[in-house]
């Protein structure tokens, strides 16, 4: 395969990871280069709506329009020798974010902060700064983790598994509605429940979600041990449909 075919696949096999939810299964994935790149918009849309911050009671009429234009010029100005310092176009997106695009993003927004600002700064500039650091962590723990592809795949996939759960419970219906009328007129049953106390009925609903749970932990454990394996390549076709990587099975 050619080095552009074999870049082409794996564009497209990392980008099928992400929309899944599953970014970290991407071979090198890199906090720089995968995960920070991703949140550029974002933080960019951020950066745009602290620029407001610089209207204020400080200044008025066309004062204040020369100090938004001030604060919009000292960022566009960084942007760009920040681009330019990492060989990059002027108003490129960054392929790579380090630390300093990091700090830009933390530290420029306190300068149309101070501008709009009366009195002392420390405090709106402190308060940018620390919003913005936040932010950041807030939108790394969402990138890198892909929680907002995994939760609309997770949506997408809910929609399925109430279809084939209510598909069940319409069949298991008659023995249930047996089961609950034989349990309802039971006096027994109801003497026992009237002598639950509630510390004992939260033990007894904490043991049946840990048996649930370990049973899910194992089932998983045991899947994914046979995903893993796999005697011949006919076996990995048939997991392999449907992906970007479908076609280079052999």
């Amino acid at each position: 395969m050619a080095t552009s075919d074999r870049d082409r696949h794996r564009d497209r096999t990392e980008r099928w990871f992400v929309h899944r939810g599953l970014p970290n299964l991407i071979d090198r994935y890199s906090v720089t280069e995968d995960v920070l790149t991703r949140t550029v918009p974002f933080l960019l849309l951020v950066v745009f709506a602290e620029l407001f911050l610089s209207f204020g009671d400080r200044w008025e009429g066309w004062s204040q329009a020369i100090a938004f234009l001030a604060g919009v010029v000292v960022l566009v100005a960084a942007f760009v020798a920040v681009n330019r310092l990492r060989g990059r176009r002027s108003l490129q997106l960054p392929d790579r974010v380090g630390v300093l695009e990091v700090a830009l993003f933390v530290l420029l927004p306190a300068i149309p902060t101070a501008i709009g600002a009366e009195g002392s700064v420390a405090a709106p500039v402190g308060a940018v700064v620390g919003v913005n650091l936040v932010l950041l962590v807030l939108a790394f723990v969402v990138t890198a983790w892909g929680l907002l592809p995994m939760m609309r795949w997770s949506i997408g996939q809910l929609r399925v598994q109430i279809g084939d759960i209510a598909n069940l419970a319409m069949k298991s219906l008659p023995i249930l509605l047996l089961f609950s009328a034989f349990i309802f007129l039971n006096a027994e049953m109801w003497q026992v429940a009237n002598d639950f106390t509630l510390p004992f009925f939260g033990a007894v609903a904490a043991v049946v979600v840990l048996v649930g749970t370990a049973f899910v932990m194992l089932s998983v454990k045991r899947l994914t041990v046979d995903l893993a394996r796999f005697g011949a390549w006919a076996d990995v076709r048939p997991r392999c449909e449907g992906t970007p990587v479908a076609d280079l099975v052999p």
